[in-house]
């Protein structure tokens, strides 16, 4: 069974609108999780709902090509769903966002949504894999995993591949696995701050260094003095 994983890069609502606005749609087909890419898609959409950017789609590497697109989303996403020809066995970085976000400007634009049966949480199943409850970055996974650095994060066409290559690291057991009940409704316990007096902190020059591995390296960089 083939696979569609999906990245999406979209505006937060800063109006009285409450829509993500999708800026780009980025997938790559593979024929099973950890395989190779068989094909790939990528639509720069055209703003056309809120006036002004989010701090976070001002950052995003190609913006512009998002400005100057003459494609809407409903054009955008005919495309994407002629691309997908019926495919709704999906992955992504993280299980939900993307579909919520995907789902909700389909309402917005009074289209029917792409039909999705399965999604699985890519990003999860790595969290299960090196053992911790935090939800991974896609940049972090990528350098834990020593791959090379060459596409831009956050373009979606290229979060996805990055994704894809991840997803070789994965094991049927980490593919497989679903956090409980208690792990869902677990909390962490709140911060309690301590009455004692916050000591003047002693001086120490670190660095001018030339490169951040002899700054992960120092210890005086790494181990800063308790106050306490």
């Amino acid at each position: 069974i083939q696979m569609i994983i999906l990245d999406l890069e979209w505006n937060r609502s800063y109006d009285k609108n409450p829509l993500n606005e999708i800026l780009q749609i980025g997938a790559v087909r593979v024929g099973v999780i950890g395989g190779p890419i068989l094909d790939t898609f990528s639509v720069f959409i055209r703003p056309t709902i809120h006036k002004r950017f989010d701090p976070g789609a001002r950052k995003l590497p190609e913006l512009q090509a998002s400005v100057q697109s003459t494609v809407e989303f409903p054009a955008a996403l005919e495309a994407f769903r002629a691309w997908c020809g019926g495919e709704t066995v999906f992955a992504a970085w993280g299980g939900g966002d993307d579909f919520k976000a995907l789902r909700q400007n389909c309402e917005y634009w009074k289209i029917p949504p792409v039909p999705v049966e399965t999604v699985q949480d890519l990003q999860m199943a790595f969290s299960y894999l090196v053992g911790t409850s935090q939800q991974v970055a896609l940049w972090r996974a990528v350098e834990y995993c020593g791959l090379p650095d060459i596409f831009d994060f956050h373009n979606a066409l290229c979060d996805a591949v990055y994704t894809a290559v991840v997803a070789q690291w994965l094991t049927p057991e980490a593919l497989s696995y679903r956090p409980s009940k208690r792990e869902n409704v677990r909390r962490m316990p709140s911060p309690r701050l301590s009455k004692l007096p916050f000591s003047k902190q002693p001086r120490r020059k670190v660095g001018p260094m030339s490169a951040p591995a002899d700054v992960l390296n120092a210890k005086v960089a790494r181990q800063p003095v308790c106050p306490i």
